[in-house]
């Protein structure tokens, strides 16, 4: 299954505008008509701590979780409102646009603006200026949208949305609630308003995190460099992000580097993507001579059918990209003795790997492009293959530190610019494609330090339940985007909203986030007696 795509969009610019916090208040706005969408009357089952009991319900939960962590991590005495809706995106069978999101409206000169002549979201403008900006639109800052038809003929076939709120996505299904985060997040200013065909700024000016970029290739600031240099970087692979913060969190947050590595027939580098299934590849558990895989069919290297037994006995085996999930033609290589497995591309750059519902293949599998993958079959026999470590350097990043930003050879509207790279491990929420191995109801990673390089304030305080009465003693955000304690806060709010506070029923609904909070690490014994009190009353 090809990747799923996670898009931002701006959805409309206003002109240019003239013009100590508290938690964040996002306020999402339904606009969906009755009986679809956020409002779908088909019954559905409780799950994973959202207690809803019809799809429409368990969604709108969903999202009102999504905005509250965000509403705990970030600052803003501006309520911030969201519009959310459910509609048919661009998609087939095997490969979709999950969600879109933007801001409403730019704004630039406003009262606190830290950079002069340059446009912020609605929602970081409002923020910083301390006060609505345009007060007479009465409207929502940011503007939302999730793929209708997920899981239906012609979208997705194998997959569909999970709406539970403890990140036990089942394989094959997509966590609505990290795509909600993930969108939100685009409307909180995780994008750029740069004209990425003609390489022109919005309305002549730049914007502030357009402001945080450099190009590699050519050594400039992007808001340096001339309309036909940002089309050329736009697609050129060497998008860093600038920002003091992000850069420092850099080495907490990113894992060592892993390059991949060939000898025998064939020597150099290559850089490689990720699958959704099997293993996490690892210099432990890939390593080994290389072989090409041929099942016999018509098209015998891409090896979708069954190969003989042992062909690869010991080896890892490459195949190429096309007619079949990933995730079967590894489980066919595994079947047939490889111990991991490379997917050359068949088209230009390198691509993260969905898993499929159908198999389950336990062998580490990669992606290579189809200019690497040509070259290494080219030294087959005899080229062998193995991911090592770079000493002092991250994956994801530059030989400077820096964050990468993404930037494919081909331009993926919504896509390109406004993410982090694939290359960043773990996989980052900011990331293009949806990963399974997402966490945002804990972990941001190094979302919330780029919102700090662009401006925002996050939250220094500790999580609070009852309104803001009770303080927790556990701190909303720690860490590198660590957020247990907004988790506490949004749970609260959930089970208070649904069951009334100092309930049984509102104590049976808080206690398993409560519990998952103390198994990893977030409520400490020295903790443990204040959210006992705060999650009693």
């Amino acid at each position: 299954m090809n990747k799923t795509l996670l898009a931002c969009a701006l959805a409309a610019a206003s002109t240019f505008a003239i013009g100590a916090a508290s938690a964040a208040n996002i306020i999402p706005v339904n606009m969906n008509l009755p009986g679809v969408g956020l409002n779908d009357t088909t019954p559905a089952t409780p799950v994973g701590g959202n207690p809803g009991t019809t799809v429409g319900e368990q969604r709108r939960i969903a999202y009102q979780f999504a905005a509250d962590l965000w509403g705990a991590v970030l600052e803003s005495d501006v309520d911030i409102h969201v519009r959310a809706q459910f509609t048919p995106l661009a998609c087939e069978a095997t490969s979709g646009v999950l969600g879109s999101a933007g801001t409403r409206s730019l704004h630039g000169n406003f009262p606190n603006a830290a950079v002069q002549e340059t446009w912020y979201g609605a929602a970081l403008a409002n923020a910083l200026a301390g006060e609505d900006l345009t007060p007479e639109a009465g409207g929502e800052e940011i503007n939302s949208n999730f793929n209708a038809n997920l899981g239906t003929t012609g979208c997705l076939e194998t997959s569909g949305w999970y709406y539970g709120l403890d990140g036990n996505t089942p394989a094959g299904r997509i966590n609505f609630l990290d795509v909600v985060m993930h969108e939100i997040g685009h409307g909180l200013n995780f994008q750029g308003f740069y004209n990425l065909g003609t390489g022109a700024p919005n309305g002549g000016y730049p914007d502030i995190y357009s402001s945080n970029i450099r190009d590699n290739i050519t050594g400039l600031d992007w808001i340096a460099m001339t309309n036909a240099q940002r089309i050329a970087a736009a697609t050129g692979g060497g998008l860093v992000w600038t920002g003091a913060q992000v850069t420092d969190e850099v080495p907490m947050a990113l894992a060592p580097k892993i390059e991949l590595t060939a000898g025998g027939g064939v020597s150099g580098t290559f850089l490689y993507g990720t699958a959704a299934f099997g293993p996490a590849p690892t210099p432990a558990n890939f390593s080994g001579a290389l072989v090409l895989v041929n099942d016999g069919s018509a098209t015998p290297n891409q090896g979708c059918a069954a190969s003989p037994a042992n062909a690869y006995a010991g080896k890892i085996a490459i195949v190429d990209r096309g007619t079949c999930a990933f995730e079967i033609k590894a489980r066919l290589a595994q079947d047939a003795g490889a111990v991991a497995v490379v997917i050359a591309n068949n088209t230009t750059g390198v691509i993260q790997m969905a898993d499929d519902a159908t198999v389950a293949a336990t062998v580490p599998t990669i992606s290579v492009s189809q200019a690497d993958g040509a070259t290494l079959k080219a030294g087959i026999p005899g080229v062998t293959v193995a991911l090592t470590e770079v000493e002092g350097a991250f994956a994801g990043t530059d030989d400077a530190g820096r964050a990468l930003m993404y930037a494919p050879a081909t331009l993926a509207q919504g896509s390109t610019f406004s993410h982090f790279d694939i290359s960043h491990t773990p996989n980052a929420l900011m990331e293009p494609s949806i990963n399974q191995d997402l966490d945002s109801n804990f972990r941001l990673d190094l979302t919330p330090a780029l919102y700090q390089d662009l401006g925002w304030t996050v939250n220094a305080g500790n999580a609070t339940t009852n309104g803001g009465t009770c303080n927790t003693g556990v701190p909303a955000v720690e860490g590198v985007g660590l957020i247990g304690g907004a988790n506490l806060q949004a749970a609260d709010s959930l089970c208070r909203d649904t069951h009334g506070g100092g309930t049984a029923a509102y104590r049976s609904c808080i206690a398993p986030f409560v519990n998952r909070l103390r198994e990893l690490g977030f409520v400490p014994r020295s903790k443990a007696s204040a959210v006992t009190f705060c999650t009693k009353r």
